[in-house]
């Protein structure tokens, strides 16, 4: 049910968007305006500042009307774009992958908005860990003994997961009032995410050792690889998350700070969750009388964070006015775990431990393009269609503060571009 949700929801999201825009906008007739100055290509057909309008190379003085300025019913915003990486709070999410495409869809009434947002990853992502997800996972470690010869003797195991699907879907409701100069906001996230990954291992013998079973004869063996089936590891997910952002536009008309905590309050994974042994297909003992024998491992288990931690952003927006069609908004984030990230290492190799403290700071911008006006005319009591056409082109940097989980570098940088709209 998941599976086949999470798949179509970017058509449910491009329906939902087209009807309820087309009821808005049933009854008014668009006009497109161009934002570009009059020296450029194209030609701009809006009246001049005294209300003249040449068409067709005719010169009209339109009627002067004083219309009563009517009520918006309702304000939208839906974007749509690709970007290098999916990086979720420091983590980059598909590593090694070709990027991923995204769209958002925002509709509001009432200080009341309730949006969608999705990606989806193209190409395969893999990481030298147990898994890939928000938490991470662990990595290498050293193995209980095998048999030999001579006795057991201890080996090291590899571990390599490749992540072939992900998609997530994020639906979100949120409530915004003021007290005073500080804007509250109250909203609930939840995140539905379908992934399809597996991790290959590498057993690695100490010098002077080979190995039998599989039959090798190679101080290296690779389950997922050469041998099946490959190791479980963590797939789909669902996380449910209460946040509260406090906010003031009161400072400055170019800074908005901003500050939100995020608590979890449902945690929910695939993944293997039992200790125990992990049996692979059976291969034929190189030596007479040739039994079929079946290679073992430890099995992985609890590899997801599953701690229904909190989460602590502050931010801060800049908005730059370029010329009339583009403008420059940096922005910076500081954020603080309380048991929501993973760190490497502690008690359970394969997933890291749970961590409280600084996480990451991270810096980037975008670069709204104005390229369309789209208007519009309503004959009901409602005010007509006024929506803004841009392109936004973005760049991010991330500097993970504590030990970042594999996949994801301590300097991690990327970028991507969208097309946005507003009405």
């Amino acid at each position: 049910m998941l599976k086949n949700f999470v798949k179509n929801s970017f058509w449910i999201a491009t329906a939902f968007f087209c009807v309820t825009h087309m009821s808005y906008a049933q009854d008014s007739g668009p006009t497109v305006q161009n934002p570009f100055p009059a020296s450029s290509a194209l030609m701009n057909i809006a009246p001049d500042a005294d209300g003249h309008l040449t068409l067709a190379g005719e010169y009209k003085q339109p009627k002067n009307v004083v219309e009563q300025e009517r009520p918006v019913f309702w304000t939208w915003y839906a974007d749509v774009g690709y970007e290098s990486e999916y990086n979720f709070r420091g983590t980059n999410l598909t590593p090694g992958a070709n990027g991923a495409g995204f769209f958002d869809v925002r509709v509001s009434k009432w200080n009341f908005t309730l949006g969608l947002f999705g990606i989806h990853q193209f190409g395969t992502a893999s990481v030298q860990s147990w898994s890939v997800a928000e938490g991470g996972g662990g990595g290498t470690l050293q193995a209980p003994f095998a048999l030999s010869n001579v006795g057991p003797v201890p080996y090291t195991r590899f571990p390599t997961t490749f992540q072939t699907r992900f998609d997530e879907l994020d639906v979100f409701l949120s409530y915004k009032f003021s007290l005073g100069p500080i804007d509250i906001t109250l909203g609930n996230i939840g995140f539905f995410i379908a992934r399809r990954a597996t991790t290959n291992e590498t057993d690695l013998a100490p010098p002077g050792f080979i190995w039998l079973i599989p039959p090798t004869f190679l101080r290296t063996r690779v389950f997922g690889r050469y041998y099946g089936p490959p190791d479980p590891t963590v797939e789909d997910e669902q996380f449910d998350r209460l946040y509260i952002t406090l906010s003031t536009t009161k400072i400055s008309k170019y800074i908005t700070p901003s500050i939100t905590y995020y608590q979890t309050i449902y945690s929910w994974g695939s993944q293997p969750t039992e200790d125990g042994i992990l049996f692979y297909d059976p291969v034929t003992y190189p030596f007479p009388p040739f039994p079929q024998v079946r290679p073992t491992n430890p099995r992985p288990f609890n590899e997801r964070n599953e701690a229904l931690g909190g989460y602590l952003e502050g931010r801060i927006n800049g908005h730059v006015p370029i010329t009339h069609w583009a403008d420059f908004n940096p922005y910076g984030i500081i954020s603080v775990s309380f048991r929501d990230r993973t760190e490497p290492g502690g008690a359970n190799p394969y997933g890291g431990h749970p961590l409280t403290g600084w996480n990451h700071l991270q810096a980037g911008v975008e670069v709204p393009i104005h390229l369309a006006h789209l208007g519009g005319f309503s004959s009901s009591k409602w005010a007509p269609p006024d929506a803004d056409l841009y392109l936004v082109p973005f760049g991010a940097y991330s500097y993970h503060i504590s030990n970042p989980p594999a996949g994801t570098n301590r300097n991690e940088w990327w970028g991507g571009g969208k097309f946005e709209i507003t009405f």
